[in-house]
């Protein structure tokens, strides 16, 4: 994690609901108990880029070691970024293998690294492309990025900022390109003190040309002061118990994000002009996304 000097986790983890918390939590697939000192970059879905993927006789694919993903945003678009964690539920099914993408020209598809069976039931989260407050991005691992077990991020979100988020997946690439690599490793992430890097958690030499998408939050997107957006205004801002939302079109949807990426709020729109409810939000910085008609703006909101 940022700001500290981090510890090596050789477990694959999945996600999983805790119907009796309420509440969404990380579980290492092999049962044993979660590393101390351990941390998670845990992607948010902001708009609608995450959705579920069960596997099943009709998406194998011809070998039981892959399933076929199809997402409007994903079928015949090998540009796409495609990260994938494991589920628990609904099926109760622990996954224990470490898995890749790979576009065949017209699907993309999930792998296991190792050629082990997907059990038919399986189920994976699935991003795609991130959302509004994000970078998408391709990450070469060129023998000039590795230096033994570590490959080196280059990108302007990520450089010099320890405190960025992102997640990231091996992507196998297209058949017969030089990305055509098995990663058949727990990876993690770390940050240098100029870069982030990817690594293998068991030490082992970094794999040379195998490639990963990531998807980077970065909360300056779509963000402008309130007087250069036509269509969407904000105020009192800042705000004390509530600010009022009002724009051109019909509102649909309105989405509060503290820095970090977390959704802290969300409520149905309300016609052009709207109340949000901001007593419950501490002090501090905040990201209000609204969308109207399919369109979407980011406006920055301070919480006295």
């Amino acid at each position: 994690p940022p700001g500290s000097s981090g510890v090596y986790n050789t477990h694959r983890t999945g996600l999983y609901y805790d119907a009796t918390e309420n509440k969404w939590g990380v579980y290492n697939e092999d049962a044993n108990n979660i590393v101390n000192g351990s941390s998670y970059f845990v992607y948010v879905e902001q708009n609608s880029e995450v959705y579920q993927h069960v596997t099943s006789l009709s998406n194998q694919g011809t070998s039981d070691a892959y399933t076929v993903l199809s997402h409007p945003d994903l079928n015949g678009n090998p540009e796409a970024q495609v990260v994938v964690s494991t589920y628990y539920n609904p099926n109760a099914s622990r996954n224990d293998k470490n898995y890749g993408t790979w576009y065949d020209g017209t699907n993309w598809n999930l792998f296991t690294e190792g050629g082990a069976t997907i059990e038919i039931g399986d189920a994976f989260m699935v991003a795609v492309n991130g959302g509004d407050l994000t970078h998408r991005y391709r990450h070469v691992a060129s023998a000039a990025s590795i230096s033994g077990n570590v490959t080196i991020i280059d990108h302007p979100a990520l450089n010099g900022n320890p405190d960025a988020r992102f997640v990231f997946m091996h992507n196998w690439g297209e058949t017969g390109t030089s990305a055509n690599v098995i990663v058949d490793k727990v990876l993690g992430v770390w940050y240098t003190g100029t870069n982030w890097s990817i690594y293998t958690e068991d030490i082992s030499a970094f794999p040379e040309d195998s490639e990963y998408d990531l998807i980077i939050f970065d909360p300056t997107l779509g963000v402008s002061e309130n007087g250069s957006l036509a269509s969407v205004s904000l105020y009192p801002n800042p705000a004390d118990t509530y600010t009022t939302i009002e724009s051109q079109e019909i509102i649909e949807e309105v989405r509060v994000y503290n820095l970090l990426g977390q959704e802290v709020l969300r409520i149905a729109g309300e016609g052009m002009k709207m109340s949000l409810d901001t007593s419950s939000l501490t002090s501090g910085t905040y990201l209000v996304n609204v969308r109207c008609e399919g369109r979407s703006k980011t406006l920055q909101l301070l919480k006295k």
